[in-house]
């Protein structure tokens, strides 16, 4: 009797374990479901002499902002059809003067 208790314990504790490798296994295969913005800026060319500032949603269009270090400012914009991006706008010291820090669709 207590043999086949035993063997009962050892049979339920080999189907967790399987279990659990089993879920683990799946959902380590399972695709990325990463925002947009993370899948894009994948794809986000380097600006030779600048660092990305920020990442924003405006209107609803992505972009992501670019300084370097004499404060001058890049905008870059995301297409989602293209996959690609594109400079929208270039503010001279538009990361070190408020005036002039006007945002990728302003002017």
């Amino acid at each position: 009797m207590t043999k086949t208790i035993l063997n009962l314990v050892i049979l339920n504790l080999i189907q967790v374990i399987l279990t659990v490798t089993i879920l683990v296994l799946l959902a380590s295969c399972a695709p990325p479901n990463s925002p947009l913005w993370v899948q894009s800026l994948e794809s986000l060319p380097k600006v030779e002499g600048f660092m990305q500032s920020g990442v924003f949603t405006i209107n609803g269009k992505l972009y992501v902002q670019n300084c370097d270090s004499g404060g001058n400012q890049i905008w870059m914009r995301y297409n989602e059809k293209t996959h690609t991006w594109r400079q929208s706008r270039y503010n001279t010291l538009g990361c070190v003067r408020g005036e002039d820090a006007t945002g990728p669709e302003s002017g």
